[in-house]
């Protein structure tokens, strides 16, 4: 399942999260314990937020992105479904 993860951090925090971006493996070095990035990382305009896209079967490895990122960072991950099967989805609560 694919889940967009909005992020936002502080001024202040700026020189820890990039310190923590730039330890963390990507690709096929990427802990198996963190979810796989398939989109991003990208940021809105320069802001201190944005979002990637994630790729897990286990919210727990959602999780592990966010305590790695720690106190700085403040997520938010939010599931994202194929426009077509949630139509599916609504035609069947409709019955």
């Amino acid at each position: 399942m694919q889940f967009i993860g909005f992020w936002e951090y502080s001024a202040e925090a700026t020189d820890k999260v990039i310190e923590r971006l730039k330890k963390m493996p990507v690709g096929e070095k990427r802990p198996e314990k963190f979810a796989k990035v398939v989109f991003g990382p990208y940021t809105f305009n320069g802001e201190r937020k944005g979002f990637s896209i994630y790729e897990t079967d286990n919210p727990e490895k959602l999780a592990n992105v966010q305590i790695y990122y720690g106190p700085e960072m403040n997520w938010k991950f939010v599931p994202l479904i194929d426009t077509r099967k949630a139509a599916e989805l609504y035609l069947k609560a409709q019955k």
